[in-house]
């Protein structure tokens, strides 16, 4: 039950109440006052000549009396119950040839109850009107509460409401609104922060992919070729001959290891050839190393991002497909980067278990997925169901003419 709905009831049930304790109390003083004017009239009957010796204009005009015998009926609206109620037990003497008759009087009271039940009738639909008023601002202040606290569990923490004229709905709602604002402050430093330390690890990953490359890649090209020029020393025996080989073979596969590691930690064909020779070079060397067909779908018009949009986008990506080599137990993925006049559309889809609860239980490699989407400005959206696999859209809107990101 509604909350007006209850209120209404309450003080329908009270206004009931009250209702009858008046009734009650209007008819008790109305017997009396009957009962002392048939009294009164009684007196005056004594005084009064016969009905007999009057004329008939008079006798027809006397109030409460009439002639003994007459057995003309009057015209009342009075209802049988109430005149029963108010005059049912109060005498009617005969005096002098006149009968005492509280009718008059009967009517009077009747028509004052009408009036009074009239005008409490009035007063009470007027206090429910005004409740309803009252209480519907009041309810629409709470619906337009419980939806604003509806956008911000859903991460729209720039939801405000209006001041109000109610000193109890304003104090509820400057409490909501500077809880969304210290909501959205700590979510702008958690960003922030978030942000940073992304943009931290990237340069500490471009950095280690740089010293690997220039120290040990080098020192691995020297034992290597050493190892080769071993095997045209002719003074070594066959033995030694063959652990150089095997020792250049072991550098080789090593090498081989030490550029995955090294595309992994910094693409550097993105510095060299940009993002789309980037992308097809994850995904070949994830087909590689997952052993899972991936199925590119590119659009060559790529916008023209800046190198830590590339970075971020390249990193979408890269998180995206290793989270299906090592959870969705999929056997093909699919990316598709298509570009219109208004956003870069991304969609990484695999043919795996799929995950009900995703995102709801979306680890840190989901989280910084969502990170590097804001860092955008684009909105990623994670679809997935227990046995349907799993599709990952990014979207990520493009400034009019310019091409890059708006």
């Amino acid at each position: 039950m509604t909350v007006y709905r209850k209120i209404s009831l309450l003080m329908l049930v009270v206004f009931l109440l009250i209702y009858l304790l008046g009734a009650m109390l209007y008819t008790q003083q109305a017997r009396h006052d009957v009962q002392r004017e048939l009294n009164g009239v009684a007196g005056l009957a004594q005084s009064l000549a016969s009905p007999g010796s009057l004329p008939d204009s008079m006798v027809s005009s006397m109030r409460h009396l009439t002639a003994a015998g007459d057995t003309g009926s009057r015209d009342s609206e009075v209802p049988v119950w109430f005149s029963k109620l108010i005059a049912g037990e109060s005498s009617r003497p005969l005096v002098n040839g006149w009968q005492v008759d509280p009718a008059d009087e009967v009517e009077e009271i009747w028509e004052g109850f009408l009036l009074i039940s009239g005008a409490y009738a009035i007063g009470m639909g007027l206090c429910f009107l005004a409740l309803f008023v009252m209480v519907g601002r009041g309810m629409r202040t709470l619906a337009s509460l419980s939806e604003a606290m509806g956008a911000v569990s859903a991460g729209q923490l720039t939801s405000r409401l209006p001041r109000q004229g109610e000193k109890e709905l304003d104090a509820l709602v400057c409490r909501f609104n500077s809880m969304a604002g210290a909501l959205e402050s700590e979510q702008q430093t958690v960003s922030r922060l978030l942000n940073e330390l992304l943009q931290l690890q990237d340069r500490e990953r471009e950095h280690i992919a740089r010293v690997l490359h220039d120290d040990l890649g080098q020192y691995l090209t020297g034992i290597r070729a050493q190892a080769r020029s071993l095997l045209y020393d002719p003074d070594l025996s066959d033995r030694q001959k063959q652990q150089a080989r095997d020792l250049a073979d072991y550098c080789e596969t090593i090498q081989k290891h030490f550029r995955h590691l090294l595309q992994d930690l910094h693409p550097l064909v993105m510095e060299q050839l940009g993002l789309g020779s980037a992308i097809r070079h994850l995904t070949e060397q994830w087909q590689q190393l997952s052993g899972l067909e991936c199925r590119l779908a590119m659009d060559e018009r790529l916008p023209e991002f800046s190198g830590e949009q590339q970075t971020h986008l390249y990193r979408f990506l890269q998180e995206a497909l290793n989270n299906i080599s090592r959870h969705a137990n999929a056997s093909c993925a699919t990316l598709a980067v298509a570009r219109n006049d208004k956003e870069l559309s991304i969609e990484v889809r695999d043919d795996g278990v799929g995950n009900d609860q995703l995102p709801g239980n979306a680890g840190l490699g989901l989280r910084s997925m969502c990170e590097r989407a804001r860092c955008l400005g684009g909105e990623v959206k994670f679809l997935s169901r227990l046995g349907e696999g799993t599709r990952i859209r990014l979207a990520v809107p493009l400034s009019p003419g310019t091409g890059g990101v708006s």
